[in-house]
């Protein structure tokens, strides 16, 4: 784990040992209105999959305190002490300056002042799970893109502390679907797996889960818990084609192959972006050569999505 460092960015706030301590302020505007001063205290750390906890006490039943990861396209996720009126804590989104609660739950009447909380945030692929005192409290599908941690801290009167703050950045990863046969086998081992774990990613494939659920759910939990998709659509597999299916329905970003010796793509996929290879060394080479390019443009979040 690296070192952690803050840097206060905006408001007031102090960080010493790995707390930050917020202090309440209310200003007047240039109109004479008088408004909140909040704080952001941002982090060195880049964060898109793993796991981040801290404690958190409060001395406003009405504070609020939260991560949130910026995007390319100016929104931004936010989890934690959201404190809105029909919700608590929780996940959301912030667009354009439009609030769109993901998951919520809570009444600011139960927060109690002056007493400890435990936040984790565990973020896996577009799977987001809050827990306060080890209790699941909100859970969505979003997919953050990598960026550095940063905190928010919002609250009339009282101060906000944040301390014993733990992150663990985990390695993303990319799901992997494909027809279990011979040929595939070889497709898999030799090029798609060597290639994924050298860009950076985690690499799975279904038959590589070791549970007692049914295979069903453990591929749709790992689709969800998956950064990319990368699929073999060579053979008319229906497998295969309902977790494409299910994959681009929940956005995640994927990337198709498909032999050249198939004739057509069916009709309601051929319109997204696939790489055709030769099963020769030549074509090898190459398709090795077009799955780095398109994995390292999903880690530098060149493209959220591959059609």
């Amino acid at each position: 784990m690296e070192q952690i460092n803050w840097i206060v960015t905006s408001g007031k706030a102090e960080v010493e040992d790995n707390i930050i301590r917020y202090k309440s302020e209310v200003y007047k505007n240039q109109l004479g209105k008088e408004e909140i001063l909040t704080a952001c205290v941002k982090s060195n750390v880049e964060f898109d999959n793993g796991e981040i906890s801290f404690k958190l006490n409060s001395s406003n039943q009405y504070g609020r305190c939260y991560i949130f990861f910026s995007d390319d396209d100016g929104s931004m996720i936010l989890i934690g002490l959201i404190n809105v009126i029909n919700g608590l804590y929780g996940i959301a989104e912030l667009k354009n300056n439009n609030f769109k609660p993901l998951s919520i739950t809570g009444l600011s009447e139960t927060f109690q002042i002056n007493k400890e909380y435990d936040f984790t945030i565990k973020v896996y692929g577009s799977q987001i799970d809050l827990y306060v005192n080890g209790v699941l409290v909100a859970k969505a599908y979003r997919q953050i893109n990598k960026s550095q941690i940063t905190f928010f801290f919002s609250s009339s009167l009282g101060d906000i502390s944040v301390k014993n703050i733990i992150i663990n950045t985990k390695k993303s990863k990319a799901f992997i679907v494909m027809q279990f046969t011979d040929e595939y086998n070889h497709l898999y081992s030799e090029v798609i797996k060597p290639v994924v774990e050298e860009s950076g990613f985690e690499c799975e494939r279904a038959d590589e889960a070791y549970t007692t659920n049914p295979i069903l759910q453990d591929i749709i939990q790992s689709i969800r818990e998956s950064s990319i998709i990368i699929a073999d659509i060579t053979p008319n597999n229906p497998n295969v084609f309902y977790e494409v299916g299910y994959a681009h329905a929940i956005n995640m970003p994927t990337i198709l192959l498909c032999d050249r010796k198939r004739e057509e793509l069916p009709f309601d996929i051929s319109g997204f972006r696939t790489l055709f290879y030769d099963n020769t060394i030549a074509g090898k080479t190459a398709i090795e050569k077009d799955l780095r390019k398109y994995l390292k443009n999903q880690i530098n979040n060149v493209s959220n999505q591959i059609k």
